[in-house]
């Protein structure tokens, strides 16, 4: 009687390791190398000079960091976003998902900053009052706060929403004119109402209308540009395009 030979059960694999992730190379990357190439490069050149050449390095080697530190600066402070690769995240956000966090924030520009001035008044300047005025700190806090409003409000741009969809989460977005290009703007409302509108339509879908004075703001957006055979990303600050400190517009459907 021929035996029949049991099935073998196959040996587990060992479970190969996952490989490291590798080094990202983000903005921040190419910074800090250009930047220690740059002031390496100096220093070589500053130890072979003499005379006033030497000095003129020297200038340089203190001048140039400087001033790429302020445009750092000022690049965190406006476009934060730019600085970060998506894989910098150890569980990586979409492009869409980040830009609309960040947009988030800058919406709730003005909370931050009043809850800024209200916490420096009460901390600091409040115990420092004459001991007749801080019988009515609050008054002096809410006075202050309000005057702080008003200066962000004329130096800001503001944008209703619902014009779009009655029913949209965030109907108001306000921004500081000087912070932002024609793109960033119309970027960043996209994010808000992208799921009422195609993106890139600006002009199609949606426009910017001018509350006080009824302007339609037509020659602005990708569309626009790419007909007319210019860079889709309109660098053009605001005011370049007539949208000065303090105005309010309105995102409406065209009429027409």
């Amino acid at each position: 009687m021929t035996r029949t030979p049991e099935p073998r059960t196959p040996e587990p694999r060992e479970a190969t390791p996952e490989a490291p992730p590798g080094r990202v190379l983000n903005p921040l990357w190419i910074i800090s190398l250009f930047l220690g190439l740059a002031e390496v490069t100096v220093g070589v050149a500053a130890s072979q000079a003499h005379g006033w050449i030497q000095g003129m390095l020297a200038v340089f080697s203190v001048a140039f960091p400087s001033a790429v530190a302020v445009a750092f600066f000022r690049i965190l402070l406006t476009r934060p976003f730019v600085l970060y690769a998506p894989k910098d995240y150890s569980d990586p956000p979409s492009i869409e998902t980040y830009v609309a966090a960040i947009s988030s924030s800058a919406g709730r520009s003005w909370e931050n900053v009043e809850t800024a001035v209200r916490t420096a008044l009460t901390e600091v300047v409040v115990p420092r009052l004459p001991l007749e005025d801080r019988a009515r700190p609050q008054a002096l806090v809410e006075e202050a706060v309000r005057a702080a409003r008003q200066d962000f409000q004329r130096r800001s741009v503001e944008i209703d929403l619902s014009g779009i969809e009655a029913s949209i989460e965030t109907k108001v977005l306000s921004f500081p004119v000087d912070s932002m290009t024609v793109s960033d703007l119309l970027d960043t409302i996209y994010v808000s109402i992208r799921e009422y509108v195609d993106i890139e339509s600006y002009g199609l879908e949606w426009v910017l209308r001018d509350a006080a004075t009824g302007r339609i703001f037509t020659e602005v957006g990708r569309s626009w540009r790419r007909a007319r055979r210019l860079d889709p990303n309109d660098a053009r600050s605001l005011q370049e395009v007539g949208i000065d400190p303090g105005a309010r517009l309105l995102a409406i459907r065209p009429t027409g």
